[in-house]
């Protein structure tokens, strides 16, 4: 344990504009636990200031200026505390959580918190830099989409704590806000994460708001950038190949994802996206080796969002299909046992593995597998049919 000499404080920024109902959600629950709370108000019509004031907040006005950079940045100007961590509106950490962050803290440390943020309901979930020494080299870049820059040589510590983010939850508001992002981004200009972010992130908004045409021209130019961000490069020849893809352009799409895989032949989630592509055209035996290789270099990347738990279950369950369909019943097996154990909620697993059972004559444990899925989902008739014909 740390000597109370070497205790670091921790202070929390954030910028806000017409969240008076979210910060009973986000804020008050941990505003007791932070040393100093620094709001930066962005304009509010509502009753912000006044609630944030009334939880302890020291609310500073701030002209916006179409840079959420520069909002974030007059923030940490007027902190105090040794290490900061920001936090949106529309964010939020347990008290256990914001204890688990602290844990890490030393006075003097070099040190950046990494804390997992998941997407609300869409359930991704993403690394990112939410506690950082308060220095004058650590600020915020980039119009929207801002990143923490800060000094190369210190450490960044992966820590297990979560914070909720339920911003994008409705659909029309989601809409909204990525309208608003598209426009700055149109505008971004030149960060030190160079030419890529930009563009990648322009392509990113236009596939998320559905406007393919558009995205695929940000997205061939985002992948011919230079950039040593290896992950959200990844990222853009995923997402240039979905929007292929959408657009019915479906030999494009794999020999996208082809080429990303030829180029970083380590990256799982590349393995995993083609395995997928490949699934769906047919092409089952060599999706089967590309979901598998997905499966031991890990299928997910945190760094963008991309759930290991959620595409390791696909990958093991589209490989436990294209097994059984082979008739190789006990590797399919195994497959199928591997996405149960990833997501033991989700009947499909169970479903399937009674099929490989009465394909291999054991009844009895078809029964047991069959009894499972209508535990976990009542309404499955397909399963209630299959159960009630081996009863009999």
């Amino acid at each position: 344990m740390a000597s109370l000499e070497n205790t670091a404080s921790l202070g929390l920024a954030m910028i806000m504009k017409n969240e008076a109902l979210n910060l009973p959600k986000s804020l008050a629950p941990v505003a007791g636990l932070f040393d100093e709370i620094v709001a930066v108000d962005t304009g509010s019509s509502d009753q912000s200031r006044e609630t944030a004031r009334a939880l302890g907040a020291r609310v500073l006005d701030f002209e916006w200026v179409h840079d959420f950079s520069a909002a974030r940045n007059f923030g940490l100007q007027a902190a105090t505390t040794d290490f900061i961590m920001w936090l949106d509106a529309d964010n939020s950490i347990s008290p256990a959580g914001l204890s688990e962050l602290r844990s890490h803290l030393r006075k003097k440390a070099e040190i950046v918190i990494l804390a997992t943020e998941v997407v609300i309901p869409q359930g991704d979930r993403l690394w990112q830099k939410r506690v950082f020494p308060n220095h004058p080299e650590a600020r915020f870049e980039g119009r929207v989409h801002e990143q923490l820059v800060h000094p190369a040589h210190w450490a960044t510590v992966p820590a297990e704590a979560e914070i909720l983010h339920w911003g994008y939850a409705d659909p029309a508001a989601a809409r909204k806000k990525g309208e608003r992002n598209l426009e700055l981004l149109l505008n971004c200009g030149q960060t030190s994460a160079g030419e890529f972010y930009c563009l990648y992130q322009t392509g990113r908004t236009l596939f998320n708001l559905r406007r393919y045409e558009e995205a695929r021209l940000w997205l061939t130019r985002a992948v011919a950038a230079e950039t040593d961000n290896r992950p959200l490069m990844g990222h853009a020849f995923i997402l240039l190949s979905q929007t292929q893809g959408r657009l019915g352009l479906h030999d494009e799409a794999e020999k996208t994802i082809r080429r990303l895989v030829a180029l970083a032949p380590g990256y799982g989630p590349g393995h995993y996206q083609l395995g997928r592509l490949l699934y769906d055209a047919g092409k089952h035996a060599e999706a089967g080796e590309y979901l598998e290789t997905a499966l031991i270099l890990g299928p997910g990347d945190q760094i963008w969002g991309a759930s290991q738990k959620m595409c390791g279950f696909r990958a093991a369950f589209l490989l436990g299909r294209i097994w059984a369909g082979q008739g190789r019943l006990q590797p399919a097996r195994q497959a199928f046992g591997l996405a149960r154990a990833i997501d033991p909620q989700n009947p499909e697993p169970d479903f399937a593995l009674a099929e490989a059972a009465l394909a291999e004559g054991d009844a009895a444990e078809a029964r047991a597998r069959l009894e499972r899925v209508l535990e976990l989902a009542p309404g499955r008739r397909r399963a209630a049919e299959l159960y009630r014909r081996l009863s009999q």
